[in-house]
């Protein structure tokens, strides 16, 4: 039975498309935090909703901060290929306040 799709739907799923489209064109050669942003919206609201559950699940110790080991950990486990060395790059990047820990905030706002 065909059910339509109500223009919510319609542009999520555009937008999951169009990202992954992104995503798989242009490979390692774009900036690991870009790729990490497409990875998400490629799946859509839930992946976009999924960082908050991504966080928590990577935090391992419960401190509400990722060390560089949860970090890497949690964005092999979210399937995005990456050296040791672009997830460095890009902890610091997230790493805004140089603590050498990523927090929640840190973690949806990088600057």
């Amino acid at each position: 039975m065909f059910r339509p799709q109500s223009a919510t739907s319609r542009q999520e799923t555009e937008m999951a498309a169009k990202s992954l489209r992104e995503l798989q064109a242009t490979g390692n050669s774009m900036d690991s935090v870009q790729r990490l942003r497409l990875l998400c919206l490629s799946r859509g609201a839930n992946g976009i909703l999924g960082l908050g559950r991504l966080f928590r699940r990577m935090d391992e110790d419960g401190n509400k901060n990722l060390n560089f080991e949860e970090f890497l950990s949690g964005l092999k486990e979210m399937g995005l290929e990456i050296t040791d060395e672009e997830a460095r790059e890009m902890f610091e990047k997230f790493d805004t306040d140089g603590s050498g820990s990523v927090n929640l905030e840190e973690f949806f706002c990088p600057h």
